[in-house]
This record gives structure tokens, sequence and C-alpha cells, in this order.
């Protein structure tokens, strides 16, 4: 079996459960005896200070474990030390506020030495690269017992959850999301590394495995980071597997992979492997190498169909409809008729905010054609005179919605104030081609037949003065003035009149007070934007 295999056959795309095996790998980042080894330096320079401690643990023992107990002695005098001598302490504000709220300084400056040393190895900046490639379509999430930023700078279209108690008590989508079990150096108050940490936290590992069943059960779960006798990797698999029928635990066993990292290996090997689980024996997939680039360019062949941020998006917003009755904040309520603030487009294209997409169930080829039906004639003509089509590029509309408009609209279009307002190196040569040149060519054969009767009227504001009375009347003769007596400013202000007292006008007025209004929003467009 190839990693290709294994990747073909998964259901879906994958989470990573992940270790302190890839910051050590990536941020050089001290595994747990390492990181204990240097706080217990800063207690006693002393070389064999953390000998001391460890020694010490192992004589007293702990229903926790060994580490535990060392992290809980060093913790004690670190504490007492850190207050008692004040040269001790990392004078930042992220520590000291972090004392001032109860945390211990143990785990204060625990999570700002995490924090500081935190850097990129440049001789893995490729690899880096092709994970957080992954993230976007082919990754489904991160389960991690890792304390630091890693996965959140590297992801961060991802959400975090930190801590136990926030993913339990948090409607978690299980898509694009990174849940830190063992805390973050975030709230260094959350980090657990003592036995009274890892106390609470095995108390309540029972809800925390009920919140991450959906999780095991829906995607493969890919191991990276530990090794294969990794007590934390044993106790949440036993805690899932208690609550689980036989039948669907040897699903489980399907979709897991080890990575068991080997260094100098070249390729990769893949393997069935054994471990005993309580009193079950649970098997896996077993990857071993050496270059992870090569899991993660098998893992880009999988993906999903839409970027994994969108689909955790609506499915918070849909979980917020469920359980509420109401609609999210990004949620829009759709009508029969497209309102200005939907929008119609590919799923990732990059001209549509993602805070107004709406997916359409059943419908198939809108793509980037939908925005040709969202835009109707009569808002066209509105937006040329309120400018209110604000959640679209001139671009935008110019390309997909006016050649639509201009197929089923007889007569022109006016184009020029989205013409004005080009930022990109597309001219529209066609529409330009298309598109009136001068005042005249706007008004009709009889328009002009009756221009004599407008020499009573100095200028449009004395016509509107007379006339204002009778709207349709005024509307009818303002189409017949010449262009020396058209004030495009004054213009606009009777038209912004119109629509600020009802901008569905277009529809309510009668066919040929509409018809002698759109003329004039014509007329004004060129006056405003299109003469030269």
């Amino acid at each position: 079996m190839t990693i290709q295999d294994i990747v073909s056959h998964f259901n879906t795309i994958p989470f990573l459960f992940v270790g302190s095996g890839i910051t050590r790998r990536y941020y050089n980042l001290p595994d747990w005896k390492g990181l204990l080894t240097e706080f217990a330096s800063r207690v006693n320079s002393d070389r064999f200070a953390y000998r001391a401690y460890e020694s010490k643990a192992q004589q007293l023992g702990s229903p926790q474990g060994v580490m535990p107990k060392i992290a809980t002695l060093i913790q004690q005098d670190f504490d007492t030390k850190w207050y008692n001598t004040p040269t001790m302490r990392t004078n930042e504000s992220f520590v000291l506020n972090a004392v001032e709220r109860g945390c211990s300084p143990f785990k204060a400056e625990i999570a700002w030495y995490l924090k500081e040393q935190s850097v990129a190895l440049p001789e893995y900046k490729e690899e880096i690269q092709k994970l957080k490639n992954i993230s976007k379509k082919n990754l489904a999430g991160i389960i991690t017992t890792n304390y630091d930023f890693f996965f959140e700078k590297l992801f961060d279209d991802y959400t975090p959850y930190v801590g136990q108690d926030q993913l339990v008590f948090s409607a978690i989508q299980g898509i694009a999301e990174i849940y830190k079990i063992h805390g973050s150096v975030s709230l260094p108050e959350t980090l657990i590394i003592n036995e009274r940490d890892y106390e609470v936290f095995n108390d309540k590992s029972k809800y925390l495995a009920a919140k991450l069943m959906t999780i095991f059960m829906e995607y493969p779960i890919i191991y990276i980071g530990y090794s294969l006798t990794d007590q934390d990797i044993q106790k949440i698999l036993n805690d899932i597997l208690l609550c689980l029928p036989k039948d669907k635990a040897d699903r489980l066993q399907e979709r897991f992979v080890f990575v068991d990292y080997k260094p100098g290996m070249t390729g990769y090997t893949v393997s069935s492997y054994a471990m005993a689980i309580d009193s079950q024996i649970f098997s896996m997939t077993r990857l071993a190498l050496s270059d992870f680039g090569i899991l993660y360019d098998a893992l880009a062949a999988k993906q999903a169909s839409v970027p994994v941020k969108l689909l955790r998006r609506f499915k918070e917003e849909m979980y917020t409809y469920v359980v509420t009755s109401k609609p999210g904040p990004l949620m829009k309520v759709v009508t029969s008729k497209p309102g200005p603030l939907m929008k119609v487009g590919q799923i990732d294209d990059k001209n549509i905010d993602e805070n107004c997409l709406a997916i359409s169930i059943g419908v198939s080829n809108t793509g980037e054609r939908g925005l040709q039906s969202i835009v109707h004639a009569n808002e066209w003509y509105r937006s040329i005179v309120m400018g209110d089509l604000t959640d679209y590029s001139a671009e935008q509309l110019l390309k997909y919605a006016y050649p639509e408009m201009r197929r089923s609209n007889s007569g022109d279009l006016p184009v020029y104030r989205y013409l004005s307002q080009i930022q990109t190196q597309e001219d529209f040569p066609q529409i330009r081609s298309e598109t009136k040149s001068n005042f005249d060519d706007l008004a009709t054969k009889t328009n002009k037949k009756y221009r004599s009767t407008t020499d009573c009227y100095s200028s449009l504001e004395n016509l509107w003065e007379t006339l204002k009375d009778n709207p349709p009347k005024a509307y009818r003769v303002m189409c017949s003035l010449p262009e020396n007596k058209m004030d495009a400013d004054y213009l606009g202000q009777i038209l912004r009149e119109i629509f600020t007292n009802d901008p569905d006008a277009l529809e309510h007025f009668d066919v040929n007070t509409r018809s002698n209004v759109k003329r004039l929003i014509r007329m004004y467009d060129y006056l405003k934007w299109g003469k030269k």
C-alpha cells in the first residue's frame, strides 16, 4: 500500500491530531522534559537540578505519572522564589497581568518562554508552506496537546478553542477549528502540566471524549508528532473506545493513521500497528517517514469542494438558525426577488465578500453568471442616481450584470457612472462603442420635435418650479430641453428626490412616466460622467 492509497480511501478530508514533535521540528521547542529542565535551572542553577526533582518525584509517586509530579514539585519552588525574588521575574505585562489574574508564575513564565522561542526554522520553510497550503481545502481541523501558537499563526482562517471547558461548552462545528485540549500560551492558566491539572483533566475526560466523538466518527484521524506509546493518546483513545460498541470501534481503526517519525529515513513505509488500549487491541495504519512533506503532498490530492473556512461559517449560521429560529449575523433573508445584498458566484470568487455569500441548494451552473440576474434594470437606473449598488464593484457590474440587461432591455442603458469608476486595465471597449456619446442622441424625434415648446422656460430650474405640481408633465417636458438648459446637478437633485420618496418609483410609475424618467437618468448620466 502507498501513501496515496491511504489518502484515496479516506471518506473525507482528515483531522490532524498533533503532538509536541511538530513544534519541536518547526520551532525547535523543547519536549516536556526539556521544558521542565529549563525551569528547574531557574530555581536552582545546579546542573543536577532537574535530576533532583525527578528522583524525588519517583520516590513520592503519583497516580498521574512521574512527569506531572516533577512539574508540581518544580512549580512549588518556582512560585515561591518568583514572589520573593523580583529579579527573577520577566518584566513583561503579559506575565505580570497573568499573575495578577491569579495564574501561577510558573505557568505564566512558561507561556512567555514558549511565545518568545516560537520562531520557525528556515530549513523547514518549504515543508511549513506545504502544511499551510493544505489547510484551505485539504484538512478538516486540528486537535493538539501543544501549548504554542504554531497552528493559530499558520492557519489564520481556523477558529481555536482553548482548554477542555471551552471545547466542551461551545457549539463547535467540526470544521476549520483548532482544539487545544491541554491549554494555550494565550491563556497561561489553562496549561495542563502539573498533578492537579491532570487530575482535573482526567476527571473531565469523558466529557471531552463525548465532544470529540463526532469528529472521530466522521473524519479520518492522522496522529503526528507523538510517539507510539504516548500516554495522552492512549488515555483519549481509551475514553472514546469505552463509549463505542465493537462494530463502531472497528470502523475507527480503518481511518486512523499514525505517523512514526524516523530521522534520516529516505522515502516512507506503510504497515499495520496494533496497540493495547486497556483490555482492547486497537489497530491502525502506521506511516514511517522523515520528511513530512511527503504526507502533505499526498493530502493535497484529497480536498473539499468548498474552502473549509466557509464550510465552518455556513455550519455555524445553520446551527444558530436551528437553535434560535433566528438568522445569525451572517445569514441574509432572501425573498423571491434578490435584493442588493445578495451575491451569486463561485464559492471562492475573490471579488465577492465572504460575508455576503449565499449557497443555493439544487441549482446548478450559477457561477459568475449568477450576478447577471441579481441586478434588475430598474435597480440599475436607480443606482445611477443614488449610487446604492455598493456591494458590487464597477467592474463586476459592467462585466456580469450589464450584458444580460443589455440583451433583455430595449434601448440604451446608462453606464457612464460605472465606466468612470474603472480601477483596472479593462476598459470595456464594446460597452463604450454602443453608448451614446452626445446629448442630442439621447432625445427621441418626438422630444426634438417639441423642443421649441420649451422656449418659455429659461432653465431646468425654471421649468421644474413651474411644473412640479404635475410631475409626469414636468418629466415629459424636461426630455425636450436642449443641452444648454440642462443643469446636471439640478437634474440629479430632482431625480434623487424621486427615489428618496420611493426607492421603487420606476415600478410604480405608469409606462409613459417611467420611460421619461429613465430617459432623464440617461441624460443625467451623460452630463455628469460621460460628457467630454
